[in-house]
């Protein structure tokens, strides 16, 4: 069950690395966006969205493709983590999966996020 879990968080890390690069790659000035006024704007200036109340538009801005690469990044380098501290230590207790009951819970907790999403599987609910 662990290797299902893992697969489908690194699927959707995939999935948001796509969608930031996508919409980084509209803009000739890089993926920062900020917010000037009503509108979030793109690292060369482009305008990126509008928004309709004051704290639509800071959300928007903060949500930006650089800070979401460096999220998924940051997910995966914790993945890499477990699986480096687990090696050897935890498949003799957890052999289907080779993570201990820690570290299971937190990627559990890391793919909740997700949990809206048509592939995830209630029993992963931490």
């Amino acid at each position: 069950m662990t290797d299902a879990l893992v697969a489908f968080l690194k699927a959707r890390l995939d999935d948001d690395e796509q969608v930031a690069r996508q919409a980084a790659s509209r803009e000739q000035g890089g993926a920062s966006w900020r917010l000037e006024g009503a509108t979030v704007l793109a690292g060369d200036g482009a305008p990126v969205a509008r928004h309709t109340w004051a704290d639509e538009g800071v959300h928007i801005a903060r949500q930006d493709p650089a800070r979401t690469l460096r999220e998924a990044e940051a997910k995966r380098r914790i993945l890499r983590a477990h699986a480096k501290w687990c090696e050897g230590r935890c498949e003799a207790k957890y052999p289907e999966g080779g993570f201990d009951a820690a570290h299971y819970w937190s990627i559990k907790a890391l793919a909740a996020v997700y949990a809206d999403h048509p592939d995830y599987l209630e029993e992963w609910r931490p």
